[in-house]
Formats: C-alpha cells, structure tokens, sequence
C-alpha cells in the first residue's frame, strides 16, 4: 500500500486503485479535505466544542459527551448516515467520535471531503481491527469486475432486507415518525403530544362554556315568556275589577 495507491492481488490478478482508477471505475475524485483523527489544519474555523453546541437541540445545556441523541433533527441525520452507512464504527453508535464530528461540519457546511481517503482509512481499519466490517460492497465489486477477477467457485450473497436501513435503526438514534408520515425527534413529539392534549382540554372547557351558556340563555328565555304570561294575567284582573260605567 503506497501514499496515492493501494495494490492488491485477488486470485492471481493483480490489482491497483490509484488516483485515476477511483475516478474511472467509482466517479470519486481524490481532492478535497482528508477527514482524520487530529486532522483539522485545512478547516481553519472548525472547533469540535463549539460546532458540536451549534447542532445543539439546547445549545447552552449541560454537555454529557458527543451524544447522538442531543442533537437537531438535521444533523442527527446526518450523523446517522456517517455513522451507519457512510464509516460505521464497530460499537456505540450513539457517541460520535472525532472524525464523526469533522465529517458532520464538512458536509453541513459544504466543505468537499476526499472519500477516496476516507474509504481507504475505513478499508485498513477493517483488516486491522475486529469491531470495523469490510464495507463498500458495490464498490468493491466495481473493481473485480473491471479488473475481470475470475469469480467461478465464489459464494453469491443477495441483498436482504434485514440489510436496508429499517425503522427500528432510525429509532435507535432518537426519532419517531408521527401520523403526517414525517420524522420528527422523539422529545419533540412528546412535547407536540402533550400541547395537543392540552389544547383539546381547552376545546372541551370551551364546549362546556358553550352549553352552558346556551342553557342559561334558554332558561332565561323562557322565564320572559313566564314573566310575560304573569303580567297579561294581572292585567286582564286589573281590568275586571275596574268599575264600568
């Protein structure tokens, strides 16, 4: 493995990625800021204390670490996709790392990012390390395939559905889907639940309100027409014992 390429041998063909390859076989040009632990000199308003504040659902809290599930709906997704799909660690996925952070600012604030050498760092970690995963099934393909590896004898494993991403991985993270179908951030529902609550209460003091009053205004109504028939009645006695000429 060399600076600019990485060299390989897969069933007797030899193979390379460099530079050029990454944008020939994979569409992925190697420019842009190399994303690393410590790795911050290209990013020169970057601070890891006050950008992780700014995404912030209450940005003048109590800090309990780098925790996924304090963050705003936006950038909880977006550490999601980081820290699932894009360089998923190995364990605890609610505790974003470093470079998870520098990754964050980078895309939320459009700055290019080289994947080539973020793929490249993802791919040693997994043939050092046991909690990481070869990833990147699709791309590793592509380069089999254009470098015509023989694949008789090879296993096949099709794409499961238990493989997409699924409800239960975004709940994981602090979101719910409410009834209009969008996602929304666990606490914010329940927040959203409770003023709807209340506000029917409200609705219902109204309604009451409402019938009362118009009982009222019934029984007063009908007391006129009481009060009405009471004094045609005294006048119609007023009247019999006038004397007559």
């Amino acid at each position: 493995m060399h600076e600019d390429k990485l060299e390989s041998r897969v069933k007797g063909v030899k193979t390379w990625v460099s530079s050029f390859k990454w944008l020939l076989v994979a569409g992925i040009k190697c420019e842009g800021i190399k994303v690393g632990k410590g790795n911050i000199q290209e990013l020169n308003d970057y601070n890891k204390i006050t950008f992780y504040r700014s995404c912030l659902q209450k940005p003048q809290g109590i800090m309990r670490g780098f925790q996924v599930g304090e963050l705003t709906l936006i950038t909880r997704l977006v550490a999601f996709f980081i820290v699932w799909i894009l360089t998923p660690k190995g364990h605890n996925h609610a505790v974003l790392h470093e470079e998870d952070l520098i990754l964050m600012y980078c895309i939320i604030n459009r700055e290019k990012v080289n994947w080539a050498y973020g793929i490249r760092e993802q791919m040693e970690k997994a043939e050092r390390l046991a909690d990481y995963k070869l990833l990147y099934v699709i791309l590793v393909s592509k380069f089999i395939e254009h470098y015509e590896v023989p694949l008789e004898g090879e296993l096949t494993e099709l794409v499961k559905q238990s493989y997409e991403v699924s409800k239960t991985n975004v709940h994981k993270i602090g979101l719910t889907q409410v009834n209009n179908g969008q996602w929304v951030c666990q606490a914010d529902a329940a927040k959203n639940a409770e003023g709807r609550a209340a506000a029917e209460d409200g609705e219902m003091e109204t309604n009451e309100q409402r019938t009362n009053r118009e009982f009222y205004t019934a029984h007063f109504q009908h007391l006129d027409l009481q009060i009405e028939v009471v004094q045609d009645q005294l006048n119609t006695m007023v009247a019999w014992n006038e004397p007559h000429e």
